[in-house]
């Protein structure tokens, strides 16, 4: 028994998505629970003026790829729940970040990846921990998406959102980190761009669905291919810069790094923690270039330095928050695609053991 929900879909984008929305219908309502009430308590939204909101991405997504807003079309139908729902659920960053004010909550993360001359075994390594708000805990599940000529889909991913945190059969991964600017537009939603990614066979393809047409709001991309090679792309609505990970090994948090970007970056008036984990997660790396393997990135993920707003994100506690909307590392994820495989803990790792997820027999192609 895997400690998520695993759900396979396949068939034309419309099937693809109202299996989905079939099988994990709980777990949908589950998120519609959960953001319906974190777009009120935390950024002072009703869900009226989300799903108002989020009607003007359908063009953007639309323009993007007419294949995914069929999928979304197709959870809605499969889930029973209305279309605007499902759309408020893709466009969550979004809605939170240009509705909500600066102060707002947003996802925590840290990602790191490692590739050859830096890795042990010559293995191609990358990965992250997921921090957000316990209320969609509840909510995430691993899909296997098989969409021929497309590659397949390995994801965890909150149920109802088309794309996250995941690898493709083809050998070509993503992790994400999110990222605030004052800047306030519409365009197409992340979680839409992380489902172009995973779409992607190759590094220079997936770069090019980050930069192809403007985005919604700032997001840091890490992307990692079987082919030994790893690249980061922080994307501001409009502008990006990427980064090359000449020493072999990337980490990524919650902060612009780029010099060559000129935004103002929000998350440096309250998110302090993220230049730690940034830094800690760096040093971690160099100390092992040469023999990292997947077994120190489980120890990176654990680490407590500045306990609890560490990598390891047990949440601080705020007198009057409820303990539902602190933010946790709710998942840590490793992919090794050189093996193939995803191995993802429920919770901090530092408490929970990593369970591998395979392609089924069908889709391991790599």
């Amino acid at each position: 028994m895997k400690a998520f929900p695993v759900f396979r879909i396949s068939g034309t984008a419309h099937e693809r998505g109202r299996q989905f929305g079939q099988l994990a219908k709980e777990q949908i309502l589950t998120n519609l629970r959960a953001y319906e009430r974190a777009f009120r308590e935390g950024a002072a939204i009703s869900w009226e003026e989300a799903t108002a909101y989020a009607a003007q991405f359908i063009p953007w997504i639309e323009q993007y790829d007419q294949e995914i807003m069929e999928e979304i079309k197709g959870i809605s139908e499969g889930a029973g729940i209305d279309l605007l729902d499902i759309v408020a659920l893709n466009a969550r960053s979004e809605i939170i970040t240009n509705l909500g004010s600066s102060t707002a909550k947003a996802d925590g993360c840290t990602c790191i990846a490692a590739v050859p001359p830096a890795t042990e075994k010559q293995e191609t390594l990358i990965g992250q921990n997921w921090d957000w708000i316990n209320l969609v805990e509840k909510g995430l599940v691993v899909v296997e998406i098989e969409q021929s000529p497309r590659p397949t889909i390995l994801m965890v991913t909150e149920a109802g959102i088309v794309g996250k945190i995941g690898m493709n059969a083809n050998g070509l991964a993503v992790c994400l980190n999110f990222l605030r600017t004052s800047e306030k537009t519409i365009g197409v939603p992340i979680h839409i761009v992380l489902r172009g990614i995973l779409n992607s066979s190759t590094l220079s393809q997936a770069i090019r669905q980050i930069t192809r047409l403007q985005r919604g709001t700032a997001a840091n991309y890490l992307l990692a291919h079987l082919e030994g090679e790893a690249v980061g792309v922080e994307a501001a609505p409009v502008n990006y810069d990427a980064f090359y990970p000449l020493e072999g090994h990337i980490a990524h948090t919650n902060h612009f790094v780029s010099p060559r970007i000129q935004i103002d970056d929000s998350v440096r008036m309250g998110a302090s923690d993220t230049y730690l984990r940034m830094g800690r997660a760096t040093k971690l790396l160099t100390a092992q270039r040469g023999s990292i393997d997947a077994e120190y990135m489980k120890e990176i993920f654990r680490d407590h330095t500045s306990y609890p707003d560490a990598i390891c994100r047990h949440g601080e506690a705020v007198a009057t928050e409820a303990e539902e909307l602190l933010d946790c590392t709710l998942f840590s994820i490793i992919m090794n695609l050189t093996a193939g495989t995803l191995e993802l803990t429920k919770g901090q790792p530092c408490q929970n053991t990593y369970e591998t997820y395979r392609f089924s027999a069908k889709n391991a192609v790599i």
